[in-house]
């Protein structure tokens, strides 16, 4: 055990951290460049949110051998489309939910197919690990054409570990801390997400004679310094939903009459792009629920946010989130992106005035 990984058990045997909490200590740098670092990691997974999935922005994911996940909300016709033109990619994920509908359509797609297909299965379910669902996972584990398989949202490691039994592969943590998540307001339940990567990590660690989930940090990463903790603490990757949606890629976007005419007249970008609007939401908001069923059939346990506009091109934006981790490894003295994590990188617990501090203050 390395002196840094000592540290970080001493760091999370306290109260529960979020992300605000900590701060990455840096160390003697080995990088002569920010340039020598090596970033070849597939570390993002996009949200299966209306307002995110879109063909567009899965052609640039993958140009970027980063991982696209569907989504289960979109009706079945174009649903079974996309799984057609995106089946043979090995970052693709065909999102379900917790009925066995989506098992036996998957099931009687798979023996219409020439070859045995592989299908990445992400199973997109706010509580990941009732007994219901363990026993669903069990189910498509048993399909010779099920490859790897996503749990639903998990929080604790006999959660994540009953998932794993289960047959999942790779481990989706994070109940309550997406921005437009209100499910901890609404029931009271979940854990602060840095907490429960580390310990669903430290859960696993020297796992014997078995390969280690994949461990997938989700919601509430708000830049680039959320995404290089999570990765410290123990996540292998991070699902983003807000971030992804305020590209122009992202789907859900409408256009604006009036804004469109004006940039048809002025050709100013700022017209252009102010003629594409659109609300990012959470999947159990009201909203949400009015928008796909024509009524709030549940309590919701998400919000709506403002209208909003796009603000980066998602190359743009990877390119960003890439240099910023590049830098990262720079003050942790390491090379390599895939060996950020809890053994190599000392995790350090900061007061409120430390958070204060760490943000830009020449415009207060």
């Amino acid at each position: 055990m390395t002196d840094r990984l000592k540290s970080n058990i001493d760091l999370f045997d306290g109260p529960y951290l979020s992300t605000n909490d900590v701060l990455i200590k840096p160390t003697i740098g080995c990088l002569n460049s920010r340039k020598d670092a090596d970033m070849n990691a597939s570390f993002i997974y996009n949200s299966p949110m209306d307002t995110v999935v879109s063909e567009t922005l899965f052609d640039q994911m993958q140009e970027t051998k980063q991982n696209i996940v569907s989504c289960r909300f979109n009706f079945e016709s174009n649903r079974m489309k996309e799984l057609e033109l995106y089946k043979d990619y090995e970052n693709y994920w065909f999102t379900v939910g917790n009925s066995t509908n989506d098992f036996w359509l998957l099931r009687s797609w798979a023996l219409l197919e020439k070859d045995t297909p592989k299908l990445n299965i992400c199973v997109d379910v706010a509580h990941g690990a009732t007994l219901s669902l363990l026993k669903l996972y069990k189910r498509y584990r048993n399909e010779p054409w099920c490859n790897k398989l996503m749990s639903g949202t998990v929080a604790t490691p006999d959660a994540a570990h009953a998932a794993y039994d289960s047959g999942c592969t790779h481990i989706r943590v994070g109940i309550g801390p997406g921005s437009a998540c209100s499910t901890r307001i609404v029931t009271g339940c979940g854990v602060p997400n840095i907490s429960a990567v580390f310990n669903i990590w430290m859960s696993f660690d020297g796992l014997q004679n078995k390969q280690p989930p994949v461990i997938i940090a989700d919601g509430g990463i708000k830049n680039t310094a959320d995404i290089a903790k999570y990765l410290s603490a123990g996540a292998d990757a991070v699902m983003l939903g807000n971030l992804l949606s305020r590209t122009y890629e992202s789907g859900g976007w409408t256009r604006s009459r009036f804004f469109s005419w004006l940039f048809r007249i002025t050709k100013k970008q700022k017209w252009y792009r102010r003629s594409f609007v659109k609300r990012y939401r959470g999947q159990a908001s009201a909203e949400f629920q009015v928008d796909k069923l024509g009524v709030v059939r549940n309590t919701p346990e998400g919000v709506q946010g403002p209208v909003q506009n796009p603000e980066y091109h998602y190359k743009d934006f990877f390119n960003k989130t890439v240099g910023g981790l590049r830098s990262t490894l720079s003050y942790v003295g390491l090379k390599k992106l895939v060996d950020l994590g809890p053994e190599n990188v000392e995790l350090i617990k900061i007061t409120q005035s430390g958070y204060i501090e760490s943000k830009p203050h020449l415009l207060d």
